[in-house]
C-alpha cells in the first residue's frame, strides 16, 4: 500500500485548489500553511497520545513490578521527557520536506528543532543520572561508596558537552573545531572547575580508601566541626555536628588536611572510656580490721574481695572493688581492654584510671553511663579511707 507523504498531502491539496480558481501563488501559500497546521497538530496528538500511554498504562505497569529501578526511573521523569522528543521528530521528518520550497525557514526551523532536541536530551540524561543515584541508594554498598561525587561529575560532564553542541549549532560549526579553539582556553576551565576537580579526585580517594561513609561520627578541628556525616557530594561534605548545627566542609580538605574518623571506635568493640580520678595520695595507707568491718556492715565487700594480706592498701582493695564492679556492667564489652590502673603520681595526687569500652554507640547513652559510674565511684571513695584530691582553696 502506498504511503502518503507530505509532500504528496501538499501537492493534492494545492492542485485541489488550483482547480477551485485560486491562483497558483496564492493556493501554494495556502497548501503551504494548512500543510504546517496539520503536521503541528499531529504532532500534538503524537504527544498527548505517548503521555497518556506513560501515565496510564506504563505507570501500572511499573506500579505492578517486584523492582524498584522502573520506579525511580519514572519518578524522575525519565520517560516523560523522552516523549518530549516525539513532536521535534515528527516535525522533523514531515515538516521540513513539505516547505522545500522555502529554504531560509527549512533553515531556521531546522535550528529550532536541533537546538530543541539538544536541550530534551540534556533533560533526559540528567534526569537519568538522577534516578541511577537513587537506584544505587536502594543497595547497602550505598553508604559506604557513596557516589553522588560521580554523578555530579558526569552531569557537569554532560552540560559542558551539550553546551558546546549548543554553540555548534548556533554558529554552524562542527563541534570538534569548536573544542579545538578550547584548548587555549584550558588554564581557564581549570581555574573555574578548581574546586570540582580537587572534589571528585578527593571523592575517589576518600571512596577508595574507605576512609568515610554516610553516617560516620567525623572530627575536623580546624573547622570546629563534630558530628554525623549526613552527605557527600562532588564539593562539600555536609556534617550534622552535635549541637544540630550543620557544617559544610570542602570535600578536597579531607585529603589535603586531617580529620579524625570515629567509625573504628565502634567496630572495635564499643566506644572507649579513658577517664581518671586524682586521689590524695596522703590518704592512702594499709587496710585494717575496722576498715574491713565498716566494708562489710555497709556490704560493700563481697566475698571475693574478703582475701586480703596484710601489705594490701585501701587503694589496692578500692581498684579491686572497681574492677569487680565494671566486669558486672552488662554494656562494657568484656572481651575488651579493661583495666583500673595507677598512673604516674603528680603535684595533684595519684591518677586512678578507668579504661573500658561501651558497647552501645550512642554518643548520649555513653555520657549518661560515665557520669553514673563517676558518681558511684566519687561517693564510695570515702568508704576506703580516701580522698579525692582538691585544691585547698576550693574545699569547704
Amino acid at each position: 500500500m502506498h504511503e502518503i507523504t507530505t509532500h504528496e498531502l501538499n501537492y493534492g491539496f494545492k492542485s485541489t485548489l488550483l482547480d477551485w480558481g485560486f491562483s497558483e501563488k496564492f493556493a501554494g501559500y495556502l497548501a503551504d500553511f494548512s500543510t504546517l497546521i496539520i503536521i503541528l497538530v499531529a504532532s500534538i496528538i503524537v504527544y498527548y497520545a505517548a503521555k497518556f500511554i506513560i501515565k496510564r498504562v506504563l505507570r501500572r505497569l511499573i506500579e505492578k513490578t517486584a523492582s524498584k529501578w522502573d520506579d525511580h526511573l519514572y519518578e524522575h521523569k525519565v520517560f516523560t521527557r523522552l516523549v518530549l522528543l516525539l513532536p521535534a521528530l515528527v516535525l522533523k521528518v514531515a515538516l521540513v520536506p513539505s516547505i522545500a520550497s522555502y529554504p531560509e525557514a527549512i533553515k531556521f526551523i531546522e535550528l529550532g528543532l536541533h537546538l530543541y532536541i539538544t536541550f530534551i536530551i540534556l533533560l533526559v540524561i540528567i534526569s537519568f543520572l538522577n534516578a541511577v543515584y537513587h537506584i544505587y541508594g536502594e543497595f547497602d554498598v550505598a553508604d559506604s561508596k557513596p557516589i553522588k561525587g560521580y554523578i555530579q561529575i558526569a552531569k557537569i560532564f554532560t552540560i559542558v558537552v551539550a553546551g558546546i553542541a549548543f554553540i555548534s549549532i548556533l554558529i554552524g560549526q562542527s563541534p570538534l573545531t569548536l573544542l579545538a579553539g578550547l584548548g587555549a582556553m584550558s588554564a581557564i576551565l581549570l581555574l573555574i572547575f578548581k574546586d570540582s576537580i580537587l572534589g571528585f579526585v578527593a571523592g575517589v580517594q576518600l571512596s577508595s580508601n574507605k576512609m568515610l561513609n554516610i553516617g560516620d561520627w567525623i572530627t575536623i578541628p580546624k573547622y570546629n566541626t563534630d558530628g554525623t556525616v549526613l552527605d557527600v557530594s562532588l564539593v562539600t561534605v555536609k556534617v550534622r555536628n552535635f549541637d544540630n548545627s550543620v557544617s559544610f566542609v570542602p570535600t578536597y580538605t579531607l585529603i589535603s588536611d586531617t580529620f579524625q574518623n570515629w567509625r573504628s571506635m565502634g567496630e572495635a568493640g564499643g566506644r572507649r572510656m579513658k577517664r581518671s580520678i586524682l586521689v590524695d595520695i596522703g590518704t592512702i595507707r594499709f587496710i585494717d580490721e575496722p576498715m574491713l568491718e565498716n566494708l562489710r556492715v555497709k556490704k560493700i565487700l563481697t566475698d571475693d574481695l574478703q582475701s586480703w594480706s596484710p601489705g594490701t592498701t585501701n587503694l589496692g582493695l578500692f581498684r579491686i572493688y572497681i574492677l569487680r564492679y565494671l566486669r558486672n556492667i552488662p554494656h562494657l564489652n568484656q572481651d575488651a581492654s579493661l583495666m583500673v590502673r595507677a598512673l604516674q603520681s603528680t603535684e595533684f595526687g595519684l591518677p586512678l584510671e578507668l579504661y573500658a569500652f561501651y558497647i552501645p554507640p550512642d554518643w548520649t547513652e555513653f555520657e549518661d553511663f560515665q557520669a553514673q559510674l563517676f558518681e558511684h565511684v566519687f561517693a564510695i571513695l570515702p568508704d576506703f579511707g580516701l580522698k579525692a584530691f582538691q585544691r585547698p582553696s576550693g574545699g569547704m
